[in-house]
């Protein structure tokens, strides 16, 4: 499935996790990664939910799974749901995420909390260089 989807192949990727899921309804990898990609895409995006939901009541504290349910939201126009995800996951996370923080900001954005934004932005990039993100920060100001 990740092997699809990193190809954008997310039909076969889609139909390879829930293969997955359908062998071990409890993996909570692959149904974070199903959810996540499915956000990512903007589409089934209630499913999506569900899905980490299930992988967040398997590992609560998970900073990945913390995350997708945080991007999730997010696209569900829930952003300050959204927030409290994306703050735990920061904290939660072994090491900084470039990709959290950029989750973070672009909800923050989307809340007119442009001071905020732009630190979460800056902290991505600090960790990850990102064009897109980047763009992100001089739209900002």
């Amino acid at each position: 499935g990740a092997c699809h989807e990193r190809n954008r192949d997310y039909e076969s990727a889609a139909k390879a996790f829930r293969q997955a899921l359908a062998l071990n309804p409890e993996d909570a990898d692959a149904l974070n990664y199903l959810g996540y990609m499915w956000a990512e895409q903007g589409i089934n995006l209630e499913e999506a939910r569900v899905l980490i939901e299930r992988a967040l009541k398997i590992e609560p504290e998970n900073s990945a799974y913390l995350d997708s349910m945080g991007w999730v939201l997010f696209k569900l126009n829930q952003p300050e749901e959204a927030l409290s995800y994306l703050l735990r996951a920061a904290e939660r996370a072994e090491r900084p995420d470039a990709t959290i923080y950029e989750h973070i900001g672009d909800v923050y954005f989307s809340l007119k909390q442009l001071e905020r934004a732009r630190e979460a932005w800056e902290k991505s990039i600090a960790i990850e260089p990102n064009d897109g993100v980047k763009k992100k920060v001089g739209s900002s100001l």
